[in-house]
């Protein structure tokens, strides 16, 4: 009966998820701007998550802060950046893998949310796109960066890459810790069911760069 239960919920969840992200693309045609676009987004996933009944618990939420800051956020789940989405202002441009423009339907969302999209694969290009996110964040966007860069069945942290890290040192900005639990096993790394499980998301305050020693390598530890 279990297994039956987790087949109804799973496939639930699929149709609710694709009728609201249909809806989702069919607004975006209509917005011009970036942040209205995060904000459709948001209200979509929000949707979403009051339909299937998940229950987000969100810790530290006074420790976001207006001015332009880079948000760093373990990766457990490709649910990751859509849950954040439901519980951040619209101010926050993710940063993900350039194979995502690729991708039906998921190409065009990540362009109209404003996504900074990165190679992962090539040094140089990838340089050039730290570069050019390191531009933007001395604007109004804050960032919001997956520093593991991929992620596993396993539970666990992966290591750190350096260039959220790199990026805030450069522009003098903070570095703001996120902590997610529960993505992982709403939908696990090449298991495409996904289960109820209570979901909590942990905002520390801002690391600051001139309060760390060793630049970017030490906020990243402190991280």
């Amino acid at each position: 009966v279990k297994v039956i239960n987790a087949y109804l919920f799973g496939a639930w969840a699929w149709f609710v998820f694709v009728i609201v992200v249909l809806g989702m693309i069919l607004c975006f045609p209509f917005t011009s701007k970036v942040r209205t676009s995060r904000l459709i987004a948001k209200k979509g996933v929000r949707l979403i998550l009051k339909v299937l009944r998940y229950k987000i618990i969100v810790k530290g939420y006074e420790n976001l802060i207006k001015s332009p800051s880079i948000l760093v956020a373990n990766h457990a789940s490709y649910i990751d950046p859509i849950v954040l989405s439901a519980v951040l202002p619209p101010q926050y441009a993710y940063v993900g893998k350039r194979e995502l423009k690729h991708v039906p339907f998921v190409g065009y969302i990540v362009r109209k949310v404003g996504t900074h999209l990165v190679d992962r694969f090539n040094a140089v290009k990838g340089a050039q796109d730290i570069r050019r996110i390191m531009s933007s964040g001395q604007g109004l966007d804050s960032i919001i960066f997956f520093p593991e860069g991929t992620f596993y069945a396993e539970d666990g942290l992966g290591k750190f890459k350096l260039g959220a890290f790199l990026t805030a040192v450069k522009n003098d900005i903070p570095v703001i810790p996120i902590a997610m639990n529960g993505t992982r096993q709403l939908l696990r790394s090449e298991i495409w069911l996904p289960s109820k499980v209570p979901l909590k998301i942990t905002i520390f305050p801002p690391i600051y760069p001139d309060e760390v020693e060793n630049g970017a390598q030490g906020i990243s530890e402190k991280s």
